[in-house]
């Protein structure tokens, strides 16, 4: 190498097969490029394009995971609205069996004269039992 060598003579032989063997890989390297340029471009290009589509994915996952983001803001920001509409919900459902049964209350007495018209006796007493 270089720097063990003892005189200027041998470091100058020896930069002088560097030199010879850097010229040589130079002309190989060149040769093979000719040789092989079809190659080479195609795979550049390929490299570029999985390189877009890698970027274009990053991009679409970074949109998806700041739309999950949003969404589960709002999901959160609904679930109280939502728990105070399904018991509304219930307390109506409980209303309306309220007002049912008033309704039927409300007919008793003319079912009841309708049974003992009719001489429906038994009837009569369920009907009573029940409402």
């Amino acid at each position: 190498t270089l720097s063990t060598s003892d005189d200027v003579e041998d470091r100058e032989n020896e930069k002088g097969r560097l030199e010879e063997a850097y010229e040589k890989c130079d002309r190989d390297l060149d040769e093979l490029i000719v040789q092989h340029y079809t190659e080479l471009t195609t795979a550049i290009r390929t490299y570029q394009s999985i390189t877009e589509r890698i970027t274009n994915s990053r991009n679409k996952i970074k949109q998806v995971k700041e739309n999950l983001l949003s969404c589960k803001m709002l999901l959160h920001c609904k679930r109280d609205e939502l728990r105070k509409l399904w018991i509304e919900g219930i307390e109506h459902k409980h209303v309306l069996n309220l007002l049912d049964e008033i309704e039927n209350i409300k007919q008793v007495p003319q079912k009841l004269e309708q049974c003992m018209a009719s001489k429906h006796y038994l009837s009569a007493t369920d009907m009573l039992v029940r409402e």
